[in-house]
């Protein structure tokens, strides 16, 4: 596959769509299915779908270093580097902000979510894995977000 001009930084599926992010802030989305080198290129940003596919992208100089969306509600977070060392979740399609979760003392590289879609883990410049309970289960949708600490070395919101 050709396109890009400079390294990918992100890749991101959606059903049969291949998304690619690169450094000369483009993103080629790909129908696997198709013969095209791409079926749609953006301008300016990096990717990421959510479940219920829509594109969520986000570009400031590499300071957006990550995207993930839950599986259960209808929010996304997003890790920032240096100076913030932060991760924020966010209402969608309002982006509002619900949450700001700090701890990590360096540029926040790495993030995953959890199979049940509840806990997120996020990695980072400092040497450190933390986890966050950040979404709720599909049964429990509390509206109020709360911040607390809880067992186990994890961070929970509601």
């Amino acid at each position: 596959m050709e396109g890009h001009r400079l390294r990918v930084g992100a890749l991101a599926w959606s059903s049969s769509v291949l998304s690619s992010g690169s450094r000369d802030k483009s993103i080629l989305q790909r129908d696997i299915r198709a013969q095209e080198d791409y079926v749609s290129k953006l301008s300016g940003h990096k990717s990421e779908w959510s479940y219920d596919n829509r594109l969520a992208s986000g570009w400031n100089d590499n300071r957006v270093c990550n995207l993930v969306w839950s599986k259960n509600v209808n929010e996304l977070v997003s890790t920032h580097g240096y100076s913030q060392n932060q991760i924020i979740v966010w209402r969608y399609p309002t982006m509002s902000k619900l949450a700001t979760l700090t701890g990590h003392t360096y540029r926040v590289l790495y993030l995953a979510i959890s199979p049940d879609g509840q806990t997120i883990v996020t990695g980072a410049g400092d040497e450190t894995l933390r986890f966050w309970n950040v979404f709720p289960s599909p049964k429990s949708q509390n509206t109020e977000s709360e911040i607390g600490a809880s067992s186990l070395g994890r961070t929970q919101i509601r």
